[in-house]
């Protein structure tokens, strides 16, 4: 840990003090060769297919089935045969036993392929 100490008190206004030394200006350190990676996040599948439920909207109660299901840094993802708007809420009801029911909110749609690849964020489980 660096501490901060004032040199005098009658110091220039425009001085900028860090750590015991006094700089004239600000100053901006540039580090050559640094690279920063992104991190390759690899998708956890998920077995069997889901069901949205729509909660809001003109659509209430409109299911669409998601297949091809993996878990990809916290969020859900998953092939639907029609598309569903960013920002719908939706319950997600599993195949698998092993996957809790949960309120989410699609954050992602795009087309690919036949169908749309749909992105879910998990908002909370829902009781049973």
């Amino acid at each position: 840990m660096s501490s901060l100490r004032l040199i005098s008190d009658d110091a220039v206004a425009n001085d900028v003090l860090a750590g015991p030394e006094t700089f004239e200006a600000p100053t901006i350190t540039v580090v050559d060769g640094l690279r920063i990676r992104p991190r390759r996040i690899e998708p956890t599948p998920i077995e069997g297919c889901a069901t949205l439920f729509r909660l809001a909207g003109d659509a209430f109660g409109m299911m669409h089935q998601l297949d091809d299901l993996r878990r990809i840094d916290g969020r859900i993802q998953g092939s639907c045969p029609e598309p569903v708007e960013i920002g719908t809420l939706v319950t997600i009801g599993w195949e698998s036993p092993r996957e809790t029911a949960c309120r989410a909110v699609v954050v992602f749609c795009r087309r690919e392929g036949d169908g749309w690849l749909i992105s879910l964020d998990i908002e909370s489980a829902v009781a049973a």
